[in-house]
């Protein structure tokens, strides 16, 4: 990024340094009084044209280069007017590249004053022209550092705002992962409470279950963790997707939750981050199965491809309280930021026939 830069602004001021250097040579015809361009004054404008490349590497130093360049060839007298094109350039690389008011402000005005001054020498004051250069100089001035400030502050806010949502994004995957495992680890513990005295090999079933439960929740977590430090310890894991959504319904199943499961898709690829948010999705919905619709509660999940869409419907038959459709907490408020965030929707509610249903649609052409 910083090489494009470079590349821009280098080439911007080739452009720049020859076309004052075209201009002022044919400019002498509409100024017959003044000094012809000699080799010195195309140095002047070479130097003032292309100290604009540095612009990005030190504002400070482009902005010395050009206007003192333009002073020297405007107190010489040598012809053309493009000469104030580098050194307004040279200004708005100050103030737009230098931060602290305190550090530009004295400079932008002694080289406003200097221009100024040069531009009506001694020896045939002009207060005219001496007194717009230096209205117009302390005009681009103004405006050059109001428009510095607006863009300095929408450039914060969006910074702010991406850090905002970087830290939803893992709020969300923590919550998802840690909330899922948590409930099947609470299942299987009390299922493993129940048999220990009186079938403890179903016992040591359970506790193997919750082991391994455990394990993959823990690394993402970690590596969630390591993202939000900036240490970069952990090495990114690759988001489960549908190809692991058999492992996951067999997880639950452990659990003595029954889960059907079907998975119609057709052969067009899905593209990962569509597949990552329908896995996130099952798995919420079977947490809150697991949590909420009680016991002999039975799941069904049918996961599909519709005219571009990935639908996908999870249905449970449970008598337990269902989750408040008012009140959705961060369970089903993060899905539907997920959905939206991949330009789907989702919708989720109590089941007429008793239950709780859930209908997610994600676009297959997203690229997000």
């Amino acid at each position: 990024m910083m090489r494009a830069g470079f590349a821009v602004d280098a080439a911007t001021a080739v452009i720049l340094a020859t076309f004052m250097a075209l201009i002022s040579q044919v400019a002498r015809v509409i100024q017959p009084g003044v000094r012809p361009v000699t080799a010195l004054g195309l140095a002047l404008l070479v130097v003032c044209g292309l100290a604009l490349a540095l612009r990005r590497v030190n504002p400070l130093l482009t902005f010395t280069l050009a206007v003192g360049a333009a002073v020297a060839y405007l107190a010489l007298r040598f012809a053309g007017w493009p000469i104030y094109l580098g050194a307004f350039a040279g200004l708005l690389a100050l103030v737009s590249g230098v931060a602290e008011a305190r550090v530009w402000v004295p400079f932008a005005t002694i080289g406003g004053v200097g221009i100024a001054v040069a531009t009506g020498p001694p020896e045939a004051w002009r207060p005219a022209p001496m007194i717009t250069i230096a209205l117009v100089w302390a005009a681009v001035t103004v405006l050059a550092a109001r428009a510095t400030q607006v863009r300095r502050k929408l450039s914060e806010e969006e910074a702010a705002g991406k850090v905002v949502e970087e830290r939803l994004r893992i709020a969300r995957e923590l919550h998802d992962v840690l909330s899922h495992s948590l409930a099947t680890i609470s299942l299987q513990a009390g299922v493993g409470l129940h048999l220990v005295d009186d079938r403890p090999e179903q016992a040591r079933e359970a506790l193997h279950a919750i082991r391994q439960v455990s394990n993959d929740p823990l690394a993402q977590a970690r590596a969630a963790l390591a993202v939000v430090r900036g240490t970069g310890e952990e090495a990114p894991q690759a988001a489960p997707g549908l190809a692991d959504l058999d492992a996951l319904v067999t997880s639950v199943r452990a659990t003595g939750l029954g889960v059907d499961l079907a998975i119609d898709l057709e052969s067009r690829a899905i593209p990962d981050v569509i597949s990552a948010t329908a896995y996130r999705i099952v798995q919420e919905a079977l947490t809150n199965v697991m949590r909420h619709a009680g016991p002999g509660a039975r799941a069904r999940v049918h996961v599909a491809t519709v005219h571009g869409w990935l639908e996908i419907d999870i249905l449970d038959d449970g008598t337990g309280a269902a989750v408040p459709v008012r009140d959705p907490g961060h369970g089903l408020r993060g899905l539907a930021e997920r959905a939206g965030a991949v330009g789907g929707e989702l919708r989720a509610g109590p089941a007429s026939g008793g239950g709780f249903t859930l209908h997610a649609r994600l676009p297959l052409g997203a690229e997000r």
